[in-house]
């Protein structure tokens, strides 16, 4: 079996691999305060005795967008694992070309992102990754990655909107398609939720263009893809799993550091 872990702003996801299918994943809060020790035992308790067990596991894998929390999940894997884990980042086998833009400055998330696309999806490609922040990553029909966009996740608008207006409340997010409402809770999810959908088919329409792409296959992930998804209009696949299948990709061509 196969660890890989990705850490990101709002929740570290755990995914536990046979082979190329995956047989668990769980999700647990991204604490920068926790000890190595305290995620240690986090993995050994969300794992489930089925998936703790260090003789079962040829290695694992990691991506972290939160340095201050990297190293102490790659204590954590080892912890469960018995084997040193591969850190994405510099240096690191990904077989993926990335143009114009410095190694060190490109999100292991988004490099996983686009590994498990190229796996999987035909190219071009573009991928929308909703989680804390709502990013756009582009790959061209040699799968060579070209950029991204960048820009403020659904949770993060929510709660910027409820801590510096004095009549906007903070709301739950849910599901809503309707291009305006005439509650609160509904002109939020309006302009949020569905604002995120046309955001995203707009500029990648500028992208698609500026870039005279054809035939584009979009993928849809991150953890707030459900709720946007009912507004899209234009063609997507939905894949939850595309950042851990390509960090399972990337193990693969790294599994001799595995020690």
């Amino acid at each position: 079996m196969i660890l890989t872990v990705d850490a990101g702003n709002t929740n570290v996801t755990l995914a536990v691999y046979e082979g190329s299918e995956m047989k668990y994943s769980a999700r647990i809060y991204t604490e920068r305060r926790k000890t190595e020790d305290q995620y240690a035992y986090d993995f050994k308790q969300i794992l489930t005795p089925a998936y703790s067990d260090p003789a079962a596991y040829e290695g694992a894998v990691i991506s972290s967008v939160v340095p201050e929390i990297t190293r102490k999940l790659a204590y954590a894997a080892q912890f469960i694992t018995g084997k040193k884990p591969v850190v994405l980042g510099v240096g690191v086998k990904t077989k993926l070309c990335i143009k114009g833009i410095h190694e060190g400055e490109l999100g292991a998330d988004l490099v996983a992102g686009a590994v498990g696309a190229k796996a999987k999806y035909p190219m071009p490609c573009l991928i929308w990754d909703l989680g804390t922040c709502t990013k756009i990553s582009v790959l061209n029909e040699k799968g060579e990655f070209l950029g991204c966009s960048i820009s403020p996740g659904i949770r993060m608008s929510v709660e910027a909107l409820g801590a510096n207006t004095s009549q906007l409340t903070q709301i739950g997010i849910s599901d809503y398609a309707e291009p305006f409402g005439n509650t609160t809770f509904a002109s939020i999810s309006s302009g949020v939720i569905v604002g995120t959908a046309v955001m995203l088919e707009g500029l990648s329409q500028r992208i698609i263009e500026k870039l005279g792409l054809e035939n584009v296959t979009v993928v849809v992930t991150g953890g707030y893809a459900r709720f946007v998804q009912p507004s899209l209009t234009s063609e997507t696949t939905y894949d939850a799993n595309l950042v851990t299948d390509g960090l399972r990709a990337v193990f693969e061509l790294n599994r001799e550091a595995c020690v």
